[in-house]
């Protein structure tokens, strides 16, 4: 058993269930119809106003968002996503500006993008919104997927799949909850003792609750569960609705102090940092080197692509879910850049062998053709603009970028609440009076907050309570190919490394994996093994360079012992986000959104069981298993080391 069949045999395995997407029909009066369940998707008498009625004003919103910080919204029913639309709107123009809004919904079937714009076609007071959200609307993969508008004000986590399971995957404290399933005698299992379980789990104390069902059985589902309910006039030809409150007055949630301390300025800290600033917090962002990005996140250019397998496992769900998210992240930060140094110029991923091409084509057949489909030679070759040497897989949301440029972005974007302290290396880090210290090897105070985040790649294991993490660091070398214009390339292409379009005159390619290989310097054997991999990619389209004529780049990317990132608590007030190795790019965006909710206390944007196979904590779990990750071998059958790229 190699690590990466390791590190995928994990409660998180489980064959891909693909998500249905809802049929509908629209009536002459542009009111959608659930042929899924024989209901209307809101009241003829005008949806915009039931929604106001029933779940704002259920809620006793938006008089509660006047003075919230964080106020959470937890509903079991996306549908049009018209409820979302509107608390977003009320929450805009009610909220303090440094207020922040998390609305979490959950759908088995959701509406396909075409579907909701003919659904706000007739709810112009809403137009503006409604695009932002077709526009950012995540693909049809199951699990969670995270959303931001309003400049970070609004942030919206949608599940796809069973209200029960997601619900019981969620780690949030909801203030208010939005019961919008259709009917109980129409959908049952929206209604089920499992689900009312999952709300008290999740309620906050003094949480609310609002529905427009006053049926008998949700009557007593929230009774049970711990919630004081009533009824109120309903809405139009309704007579009646339904009302409730969280009892417990149990699991206070203690203040979060808004100031913290990282150490590491690559693309995991410049995330980690950003995603803090967004919430307000004062960052001090500590680096050994005088400017961010300058080891491993300084890779002349880096690839964001999926990751897809037969079954959907840790690393296709996270890598799947991650990329999503860092696409819209960098669609947030191309405003600075009138050429921002990325793309999303698609990628084609060839398959290694006949087995894996297998492989591939059962990955693909539950996957939306919009996110991943097989493509023929003939076509590979066309997308990416040279002949390819078979069939493979085009992901459309995929593509290129600078490393070190979005490092850049992420701290022009979080502004003066970051404070660099560049030229500074932290080799202790005590903790004394309620705060964290990093201390240099003179003896002097460099920062403290009383929140810390190691984020230095392998050399956070230098930290005593990091020092058991199963890092190691993996030397790989990029070849740099100068641009030719008789040899186009529209489109990331990849099978065991990567090859990415011309960007400033040079294609990236590589990267080689070397294991207990400290030599930094550009090695011409490198070079030529980086050819031979695209000979096997873009057969002939090497052929004229020669390897002691290439310049190239090395750096030394941090893996963990399952391949898959470190990222959450390590102790008191202390977390990391590390062990990113060549998924630098596509994974540390959502890495450091998680280890930003998790300190601030907010909902995390992944399901629980991901946040376990990525926290620290599973190391030593795994030790008291009978395969522990720190022994598990890197090398497959015949003693050759595994590549990076799987």
């Amino acid at each position: 058993m190699n690590a990466h069949d390791y590190a995928m045999t994990s409660p998180c395995t489980a064959r891909l269930a693909s998500v249905v997407p809802a049929r509908v029909r629209f009536g002459e009066d542009g009111i959608p119809f659930s042929l899924d369940y024989d209901d209307l998707y809101y009241s003829t008498g005008g949806g915009l106003a039931e929604t106001v009625h029933v779940f704002l004003q259920g809620n006793e919103l938006p008089a509660r968002f006047r003075g919230a910080g964080t106020f959470t919204i937890v509903e079991t029913g996306f549908g049009t996503g018209l409820n979302f639309l509107a608390t977003w709107d009320a929450w805009r123009v009610t909220a303090p500006l440094e207020a922040r809004l998390h609305f979490v919904s959950v759908e088995k079937h959701p509406l396909l993008p075409r579907d909701l714009e003919a659904a706000y076609r007739r709810c112009a007071e809403l137009a503006p919104l409604a695009r932002a959200l077709i526009a950012r609307y995540p693909p049809l993969l199951p699990g969670f997927h995270r959303r931001h508008f309003e400049g970070g004000r609004v942030t919206l986590t949608l599940g796809f799949g069973e209200a029960a399971e997601l619900l019981a995957s969620l780690e949030a404290r909801a203030d208010a909850f939005y019961l919008d399933g259709f009917a109980p005698a129409k959908n049952p299992r929206m209604w089920s003792e499992a689900v009312f379980r999952e709300l008290a789990r999740l309620a906050a104390p003094g949480a609310t609750a609002a529905t427009y069902t006053v049926a008998g059985q949700v009557r007593r589902g929230l009774a049970v569960a711990g919630f004081e309910v009533d009824k109120r006039p309903g809405f139009g030809r309704k007579r009646e609705m339904l009302v409730a409150r969280f009892a417990s007055s149990a699991r206070m949630s203690r203040g979060v102090a808004r100031e913290a301390l990282i150490i590491g300025a690559g693309l995991a800290g410049t995330s980690c940092a950003e995603r803090l600033a967004a919430r307000g917090f004062r960052v001090s962002l500590v680096e050994r080197h005088p400017r961010a990005a300058r080891e491993a996140s300084a890779n002349p250019a880096g690839v964001l692509r999926p990751a897809v397998s037969p079954r959907w496992n840790v690393l296709s769900r996270l890598t799947c879910v991650a990329c999503d998210y860092a696409w819209a992240q960098l669609e947030d930060l191309a405003g600075a850049y009138p050429h921002p140094p990325w793309a999303a110029s698609g990628a084609l991923q060839l398959p290694r062998g006949p087995r894996h091409l297998a492989q591939l084509h059962q990955a693909v057949e539950r996957l939306p053709a919009d996110f991943a489909r097989l493509v023929e030679r003939e076509e590979g070759a066309r997308l990416v603009g040279a002949p390819v040497n078979g069939e493979g897989i085009w992901y459309s949301r995929a593509g290129w970028a600078k490393a070190a440029k979005v490092c850049e972005a992420r701290l022009e974007a979080a502004g003066a609440r970051v404070l660099p302290v560049f030229g500074r290396e932290a080799v202790h880090l005590v903790r004394r009076d309620g705060c964290w210290q990093a201390w240099s090897a003179e003896g002097r105070l460099i920062a403290q907050a009383p929140v810390a985040v190691l984020a230095n790649g392998a050399q956070a294991c230098r930290f005593l309570p990091a020092a058991g993490l199963p890092l190691r660091s993996v030397r790989g070398q990029s070849t740099l190919l100068p641009a030719r214009s008789d040899r186009p390339l529209r489109a990331v292409v990849c099978r065991e490394g990567c090859m990415t379009p011309a960007h400033d005159g040079v294609h990236c390619l590589g990267a080689t994996f070397g294991e207990d290989d400290p030599d930094p310097s550009v090695r011409v054997e490198d070079h030529a093994d980086n050819l031979r991999r695209l000979e096997r990619m873009l057969p002939g389209y090497g052929s004229g360079w020669k390897p002691s004529d290439l310049a190239g780049w090395v750096g030394f990317r941090p893996v963990s012992a399952d391949r898959l990132p470190i990222a959450g608590v390590l102790a008191e007030d202390l977390y990391v986000c590390t062990g990113l190795g060549a998924r630098g790019l596509a994974w540390s965006a959502l890495a450091g959104e998680l280890v930003a909710c998790q300190v601030s206390g907010e909902p995390l944007p992944l399901e629980r069981d991901v946040v376990q196979a990525v926290a620290p904590q599973r190391f030593a779990a795994r030790e008291r298993s009978a395969v522990p990750a720190s022994k598990v071998p890197s090398e497959d059958s015949r003693g050759r080391k595994k590549p990076l790229e799987w």
